[in-house]
């Protein structure tokens, strides 16, 4: 059935953990009511999910690394029946919660960049309709084998890392391993790998290989692919895909082969996306399914053969004396320049503009901020110039490996 580092687990080894949680809770304990995990285990999660969704309930999945507290009061504040914090050996923790789900469904936190954290909810039937026209677009098949980077505590590995895979007869790996060297020797060892993980893996395992490793498909999300690290996963991938989505719907896009760090790919034929803009101006993108509507506040355009490109978030955008100033652009100026190796930029105060442009640049040591600026002030409209273009050895990341640019602008 799948791997866990390297340990086989069967079909019948995941149905054995299922018949340890019926023993724990019974099925009128589970219908119409929340089950929240909290788990670290990915085959107690997987045998969690099934036991919960065939019993008729729904199950809050949050990350296994949450602490016992917090779970505790997400779980009861969202109105869970009980909780499985840990491991499935301590039990499940009673909470009586009265909420009721008539639909058995999946629900999970939004990532917060937004604000706080708000509960999302996602029909079962809509989760198999987006592993079906998934499939689809992957034009994968079971001799492929995905290695898992990601936690199957959130849809990106659960869903299209792991059941996704199921569904097409393939055998995943899922990798808890910390170690960043086991990751490498199994992707290296795997000629028919699909890595999933984020931009942030992807370079962690550049440099630990020393820029030797080489890929047979990978499958990055959570954040474009950005500047030398673009590059770099290009020239050593047979393909490269770049997907998309967002917590209420999931995955959106998914592409390969892309031809900018910006390209995510074709939208998934369930969909209707809609990006009413340009390269120079995007406007925001807005998702359909069926009567359900999403307005995802990201940033983007189409172009004439459909593809989705991703330029950022919509409240990214820098407003200088009244000029829209997209990010995007001014990064693809700076990753331009040889020996840049990442590039953000993002809004600052201006005692006189309101807002002003800002870059923050990682670079090899031959490169000035005075030189970065000058080839701006070459290839740009003075108003999107960066007043202010920082080299730093690494740009900070939020604990998930994303750039915040809403972070950076109030930190630094």
């Amino acid at each position: 059935m799948l791997f866990v580092n390297k340990a086989f687990f069967t079909s019948g080894d995941v149905e054995q953990v299922q018949r340890h949680i019926s023993q724990m809770l019974s099925s009128s304990q589970i219908t119409g009511h929340i089950i929240a995990a909290a788990l670290r285990d990915p085959i107690e999660i997987i045998a969690l999910v099934k036991v919960v969704i065939h019993a008729g309930g729904s199950i809050l999945l949050m990350n296994g690394d949450t602490p016992r507290g917090q779970a505790a009061q997400s779980a009861q504040e969202a109105g869970c029946q009980a909780l499985f914090h840990g491991s499935l050996q301590e039990g499940p923790y009673m909470l009586n919660g009265r909420a009721q789900m008539d639909i058995p469904s999946l629900l999970q936190f939004s990532s917060g960049t937004t604000g706080k954290p708000k509960m999302i909810r996602r029909a079962w039937s809509h989760v198999e309709r987006e592993i079906a026209n998934y499939n689809e677009a992957l034009q994968s098949d079971s001799a492929e084998q995905p290695i898992v980077l990601v936690p199957v505590s959130h849809s990106f590995g659960l869903i299209t890392g792991v059941l996704s895979a199921l569904e097409r007869g393939a055998v995943p790996i899922v990798v808890t391993d910390k170690n960043p060297k086991f990751a490498a020797h199994l992707i290296q060892t795997t000629p028919t790998s699909i890595v999933y993980a984020v931009p942030y893996l992807f370079h962690i395992l550049q440099s630990i290989t020393k820029n030797s490793i080489s890929f047979h498909k990978v499958v990055s999300s959570g954040a474009p692919l950005t500047g030398a690290l673009f590059e770099k996963m290009k020239s050593c991938t047979q393909h490269v895909y770049q997907q998309y989505g967002c917590s209420e719907l999931g995955c959106i896009a998914i592409g390969s082969d892309p031809s900018s760090h910006a390209d995510v790919g074709t939208p998934l034929r369930h969909l209707k996306v809609e990006a009413e803009g340009s390269e120079k101006e995007p406007g925001e993108i807005v998702v359909t399914m069926d009567e359900y509507t999403v307005h995802t506040h990201d940033a983007g355009w189409k172009n004439a053969e459909g593809r989705l490109h991703l330029a950022g978030r919509m409240d990214d955008l820098i407003n200088v004396t009244g000029l829209k100033v997209i990010p995007y652009e001014v990064e693809q100026v700076l990753f331009s320049v040889d020996g840049v190796e990442e590039a953000v930029v993002y809004k600052t105060r201006h005692k006189v503009w309101g807002e002003a442009v800002k870059a923050m640049v990682t670079a090899s040591s031959s490169l000035s901020p005075e030189m970065l600026k000058q080839r701006c002030m070459e290839r740009l409209p003075s108003h999107k110039v960066p007043s202010t273009i920082v080299v730093v050895n690494e740009i900070p990341k939020t604990a998930a490996g994303k750039v915040s640019r809403k972070l950076l602008s109030e930190n630094y």
